[in-house]
């Protein structure tokens, strides 16, 4: 029979024929059986790579039909998670009860609800649909696929998220979640990571994972286990960089002197270094036998370094490049070797825009100046905090001028349309009459982006008018970096992200060191020092960072993990000024 053949067609992998069967059904059946049919071939023309035959078919359907038909509801969703996912298709995925689906359409079923669940950084409720998805038959070539979707879940997930996905498990789950708790916190010493996987398999001898996973580990595994044995710091030591890379520099060395005197630590070669020379100093460095670059510091170094035909050594760069270069491009072009890190205001931003999404708020108004700067800072949180699903309702500017802040907090709260009003009102009626100015009444809250010395003028303005129990968040730039409760008073009540290392929330030792040992140094080179002990202890972790995306390590400046295109990421703690003094809010 026809839909007999369709089906052999779809176990046999063979999707695109199963399609062409399922589709030459749908116009020969009845109206219920053809929109089942064409469900079919739906779904057989998107495991076939032919995401186009499946949208054109999906538009002959009326809503009225996708409703009705479990399939049809499936089949929808397929296609929208084809294209990049969309809530509709988690919608669509909801009215369906698995249950009633046939053995293919639930590894369909499961293997979308995976795929949306990753774009949505589910990835316990996507390592769950994957592991699920596993347990009906595919084509190898598929199944391949599918196992790199499980690691791809299980290396975004931290060791508590695995432990907690164990502990409610099934019998299936379990094997893929102990290979992960074996496996991730070894995957940089392949000697280790050799006989955890030996001992995971005495347990697990015919687990699916052997087919592509345990030797793909392997292979991933001794690319990550490269012994650093000379390390070239390039940094610019004069002009506007020269306190940032002293700074930088000693924090670096300190981190070097502290680590254990095992034999193994590398040589340390410091190289000046300037946005002309990069190029050349770089290569010197190279020659002299460094295996691993650290550096340059400043952006434009960094895009020159990155414009290069090739990086030949693993390099860490102290700053980001503009957005202007493709972050995928770069990895295209140096393939694993370069990596990112910068302590980027842009990112800080966003982290205010996460941080006030998580404490509940919905509506949101920005104040920065009118810097380029200010616009970078703006421009990152309102995309963030309109991603996070936030109302934007109004960003306003400021300059340095000190009769332009109340103007500036005047406009952030609409206080200056309100006076616009009443002016024309006045003018209508021709008499005075009493007014008192409002301030719009549906902010939850303000970004203030800003240096302590405009912050400090701007706050006492929201104040005065009445925005005083609207919270304010801002970033660690409006904290100076030491405590100065007479000057810093006007800040009460302000949020902030900074680094842990200046709370005694990470290595006290250290920051007690620094303080001694530096009691002079300028504002702002406590962070820079904290950053130089940071990209020296993440060394041994680079590759590590890039390929288990869930790993974190507790740094000075903040839990530091990785974007797969090396970019190193931080997550700062947060503090509210008290009667002067950031207090840490512990959450």
């Amino acid at each position: 029979m026809a839909t007999e053949d369709a089906i052999a067609h779809l176990r046999a992998g063979n999707f695109s024929r199963a399609a062409a069967e399922f589709a030459l059904l749908s116009l020969n059946s009845g109206s219920t059986e053809s929109s089942r049919y064409r469900a079919m071939a739906v779904l057989a023309y998107l495991d076939g790579d032919d995401p186009e035959s499946a949208a054109l078919l999906l538009s002959e359907m009326s809503s009225v039909e996708i409703i009705k038909s479990p399939v049809l509801a499936l089949a929808r969703a397929a296609s929208d998670n084809f294209d990049g996912g969309t809530s509709e298709a988690m919608e669509q995925l909801e009215l369906i009860d698995v249950r009633k689906l046939s053995m293919y359409q639930r590894n369909v079923y499961y293997r979308t609800l995976g795929r949306l669940s990753i774009l949505n950084r589910s990835y316990s409720v996507a390592s769950a649909a994957f592991i699920a998805a596993d347990a009906y038959a595919l084509p190898e070539t598929k199944r391949v696929s599918l196992h790199k979707n499980i690691w791809r879940a299980l290396s975004h997930m931290d060791d508590a998220a695995i432990h907690a996905a164990y502990s409610n498990g099934s019998s299936r789950e379990k094997g893929w979640l102990e290979l992960g708790l074996s496996v991730l916190p070894n995957l940089h010493n392949n000697v280790e990571i050799t006989v955890a996987i030996e001992n995971w398999q005495t347990k697990h001898p015919e687990h699916a994972a052997n087919l592509w996973l345990v030797p793909h580990l392997y292979e991933l595994s001794e690319s990550l286990s490269i012994q650093i044995r000379h390390i070239a710091l390039l940094l610019p030591f004069d002009g506007t960089y020269g306190n940032a890379s002293i700074a930088i520099r000693d924090g670096f060395l300190s981190a070097w002197y502290m680590a254990p005197k095992n034999g193994n630590r590398p040589t340390v070669s410091v190289y000046y270094v300037d946005a002309d020379r990069v190029n050349a100093v770089y290569d010197t460095a190279v020659t002299n036998g460094a295996d691993l670059i650290v550096g340059p510091l400043k952006k434009s170094a960094v895009e020159t370094l990155i414009a290069r035909d090739e990086i030949p050594v693993r390099t860490l760069t102290l700053n980001v490049a503009d957005s202007a270069i493709d972050p995928s491009l770069t990895i295209d072009l140096h393939g694993s070797r370069l990596f990112q890190f910068g302590l980027l205001p842009e990112d800080e931003a966003a982290g205010v825009a996460e941080k006030a999404r998580a404490d509940g708020f919905l509506r949101a108004v920005t104040l920065a100046p009118a810097t380029p700067w200010g616009t970078r800072l703006t421009k990152e949180f309102s995309h963030r905090w309109q991603q996070l699903g936030g109302i934007l309702l109004n960003e306003a500017t400021y300059d340095d001028q000190e009769n332009s802040y109340a103007e500036s907090v005047k406009n952030a709260l609409n206080i200056d349309q309100s006076e616009a009003r009443a002016v024309a009102l006045q003018q209508a009626l021709n008499q005075t009459i009493q007014f008192e100015p409002r301030r719009r009444a549906d902010i939850d809250m303000i970004f203030v982006a800003g240096f302590p010395l405009s912050t400090r003028q701007l706050l006492p303005h929201l104040r005065y008018f009445r925005a005083e129990t609207v919270p304010v968040y801002s970033t660690s730039h409006t904290y100076v970096g030491v405590t100065d409760p007479a000057a810093d008073r006007d800040l009460d009540g302000l949020h902030f992200g900074d680094m842990p290392w200046l709370f005694g929330e990470a290595d006290v030792d250290t920051f007690n060191s620094f303080n001694q040992n530096w009691p002079n140094s300028t504002p702002g080179s406590g962070r820079l020092f904290a950053f130089g002990l940071d990209a020296y202890r993440i060394l041994p972790h680079l590759n590590r960072m890039r390929y288990q995306p869930g790993f974190r390590i507790p740094g000075a400046t903040g839990q530091l993990g990785m974007t797969p295109t090396g970019r190193v990421v931080r997550e700062l703690v947060w503090a509210r000024f008290v009667s002067g003094v950031p207090k840490l809010l512990h959450r």
